[in-house]
């Protein structure tokens, strides 16, 4: 989950940023940190959960480090990024969200293009189908940036956004 919160800050919060744990039997996305670097005061990882301080209005926050990438005993060809709004904590409409590819691993082949750009719906799943990268080491997977714009209208300070796990499409 990635987004904003009333009390959160741009940094490290005990209460709201959660690592990714081991073990998952298909995939994993999370947001990477490494501790005192830009502003990160935690634990050095991979983040499910990366919460940060409310937009103003035209403000502009990006989460520029998540990576995206499979067990190595998944064996399926494609593996899917879903990302969709949270029911429980909706984002603001009217307000801009983008995912961008930022990397593709090295070896794969028939990926999106470095450089493509997704408009995320906060109604609507956006599924990007990936050719499948399995490793041990996630810092190697794919790597994708999202960003959110406020508008220039206040709006709720609560924004969430699920960034769902990698998986199997269905």
């Amino acid at each position: 989950m990635m987004g904003a919160w009333s009390d959160a800050t741009d940094g490290y919060d005990e209460s709201y940023d959660f690592r990714l744990p081991d073990g998952f039997a298909w995939g994993y996305a999370g947001v990477y940190h490494e501790d005192h670097v830009n502003g990160w005061n935690g634990p050095t990882g991979f983040y499910k959960n990366d919460m940060r301080a409310p937009l103003a209005p035209n403000e502009t926050k990006t989460w520029d480090s998540i990576y995206v990438w499979s067990d190595p005993n998944f064996a399926d060809p494609e593996m899917a990024l879903a990302m969709v709004g949270n029911v429980t904590a909706p984002p603001p409409g009217g307000w801009t969200y983008r995912l961008t590819l930022l990397a593709v691993p090295k070896g794969i082949t028939g990926a999106p293009a470095v450089g493509t750009t997704w408009a995320v719906s906060p109604e609507d799943e956006l599924l990007v189908m990936l050719p499948t990268y399995t490793t041990t080491n996630g810092l190697t997977a794919y790597r994708f940036a999202f960003s959110v714009t406020a508008s220039p209208e206040p709006a709720a300070l609560a924004l969430g956004l699920l960034l769902a796990t990698v998986g199997r499409r269905r």
